[in-house]
């Protein structure tokens, strides 16, 4: 009865955070998406200071609002007190580690500060800020009251954070499969019972209750009946190298990019408007890149732009988005990288359309915007499922398919996993090690510095030490001066050999240290090149003796924190 009871109450936990989590994301999500497409639509209606060149008329309306933006996101800075803006890399990151959890309110201020750029018209993405809105939102509710009561404890905080993460994916494309997905693939980095449950709760809710509340028709549309497989495969495998290539140079730009405008000698306060100007003058020249672009991918898809707009856009929104992110006016990378696969995957299309395959345009055009998209983010299996979902086709889906593993491969070997996993690269974190060595390498050693060690003065001589040493079994004692700073080492033999000798000149005076702010990662490398009973365990700053620790309890320290994090992944 008490296991029966258990279960009940752990289903009645699932159904609630997740069903709470969805709920909430569902909300905001499409909220967040009718209000930006609303404001965005008065931008391009309005017709501030449109001018006549070179008998065109051109709208400077996009580079006022841009700059209108940049103003409103350095006054979200100043107002929340932040330094930069958080998105999926630190929600990757949160998720990996226990001791750097998300700061709510960078998140809050991060995903207030993409609105206003996507709201002027900035060409950046909003299922980035989405995402990192619902894992914080996630961690929000993980540090609710509810989750010290009976049962809900039982969830770790990373199933709360991929509950919202789910769910953002979920409502954003109306895609729950793929929202589940996405959160143990690109977030969580893996699949777990206690995990999935909630999380499909959440994502499934999002999906559902969005569309109750918030009846709409797909943002991209995919009407087109695919052609026969056997048509589309070759094509594709020959393609999706392209494809690679387009995806590598729009990430290698976005970090070139930030590179360049961390070495100028400007103003921070002067960074946003230079990516909003940059933005905002080729916006003016090529409005259908500006945004989130989703009635150009919708063209695109059916074949409405010709080669040369097509490339113009292609080149345009690579630019426009690395000037907006490199230099500070934030917003999120999917939605460009789904823009930008689907430019190259119609320019593709249109070349080779007069060799006879005119009818593959649409289906090259979806699999080049799941294969680019998915290699940014570092998510195929998601990229995939979100084709299946929109298209309810499963030939789009294999074909998408084919050019996502083309493409992540060659991408994952040339430049990385994906976008978000070399920005934390960039930071010292490999997500590619694993959950346990991430672990390990943040796990300070101090906790873990034993007090049971042998302890004399430098003018102690031999035979007292030794006596000591015999008293309390052990073969060998620290030296250490008034001040409790380390001066060396001594051990039995060293002690017997003393006799009524100072013992400050028969020991090691550059014993093999560790110390306390070092990881057990650090730790262990040190101590595979130790043979004796313990080491001892100091101050960096001051050499002050912490205490000391035997190669048997750092073994199991490593132990027991990498079973901890075995067991968050396989319960």
């Amino acid at each position: 009865m008490k296991q029966v009871k258990d279960a009940f109450v752990e289903v009645l936990v699932i159904f609630f955070v997740g069903g709470l989590v969805g709920s909430i994301m569902s909300v905001v999500s499409n909220l967040f998406v009718i209000a930006v497409k609303s404001v965005s639509q008065q931008r391009i209606n309005s017709d501030i200071l449109n001018i006549n060149f070179g008998g065109f008329d051109l709208s400077m309306s996009s580079l006022v609002f841009l700059w209108v933006a940049a103003a409103g996101m350095i006054c979200i800075k100043k107002v929340f007190n932040i330094q930069k803006w958080a998105g999926p890399a630190d929600s990757m990151y949160a998720a990996h580690q226990p001791d750097s959890p998300l700061d709510v309110k960078q998140g809050f201020a991060s995903t207030l500060a993409a609105f206003t750029s996507l709201c002027g018209g900035a060409s950046v993405g909003q299922y980035g800020p989405i995402v990192h809105f619902g894992a914080t939102m996630g961690v929000v509710i993980s540090k609710l009251q509810l989750r010290k009561r009976a049962g809900f404890s039982r969830l770790p905080r990373e199933v709360y954070l991929g509950c919202g993460v789910a769910a953002a994916i979920s409502a954003g494309f109306n895609a729950p499969i793929a929202g589940i997905i996405f959160a143990h693939e690109a977030i969580l980095r893996h699949f777990s019972v206690r995990a999935i449950a909630p999380i499909t709760v959440a994502s499934i809710t999002a999906s559902s209750l969005g569309n109750y509340l918030f009846p709409q028709t797909l943002t991209f549309q995919i009407t087109s009946a695919a052609p026969a497989l056997a048509e589309v495969v070759p094509l594709l495998v020959i393609l999706s190298p392209v494809f690679a290539a387009v995806a590598i140079a729009f990430m290698w730009s976005l970090r070139h990019a930030t590179a360049t405008a961390a070495s100028m000698s400007v103003a921070p306060i002067a960074v946003p408007f230079i990516g909003a100007t940059i933005c905002g003058v080729i916006g003016i020249f090529v409005p259908q890149a500006l945004g989130l672009g989703i009635d150009s991918v919708n063209a695109m898809i059916s074949g409405e732009f010709l080669v040369p707009l097509l490339a113009t856009v292609l080149v345009a929104k690579i630019l426009m988005t690395s000037a907006c992110i490199g230099f500070g006016v934030f917003g999120g990378v999917f939605s460009p990288a789904l823009f930008i696969g689907v430019a190259a995957g119609a320019l593709s299309a249109q070349l080779i359309a007069p060799l006879g395959f005119s009818a593959a345009g649409s289906v090259i055009s979806v699999a080049a915007m799941a294969a680019v998209s998915s290699s940014v983010i570092g998510a195929p299996l998601s990229a995939v499922l979100i084709v299946l979902e929109l298209s309810q086709s499963y030939e789009y889906a294999v074909a998408a398919m084919i050019a996502v593993m083309i493409c992540t491969l060659i991408t994952h070997r040339l430049f990385g996993h994906s976008f978000f996993d070399r920005q934390l690269l960039d930071r010292g974190v490999d997500l590619l090690k694993g959950r346990e060595a991430i672990a390990l390498e943040q796990q300070a050693l101090a906790p873990f510095a034993s007090q049971d060690y042998v302890r004399a003065d430098p003018s102690d001589n031999g035979n007292k030490v030794r006596d000591e040493m015999e008293n309390r079994g052990h073969t060998e004692a620290y030296i250490v001066n008034a001040e409790g700073s380390l001066l060396g080492k001594l051990n039995i033999y060293q002690a017997i050999a003393c006799q009524d000798g100072n013992v400050g000149e028969f020991m090691d005076k550059t014993p093999i240290t560790l110390y306390g702010d070092e990881s057990l990662n650090e730790a262990m490398i040190k101590v595979s090149q130790f043979v004796g009973e313990s080491l001892p365990v100091v101050e960096k700053s001051s050499n002050r003796l912490i205490g000391s620790i035997a190669e048997g309890e750092l073994f199991q320290a490593v132990i027991d924190v990498q079973s901890e994090a075995r067991t968050i992944e396989r319960d």
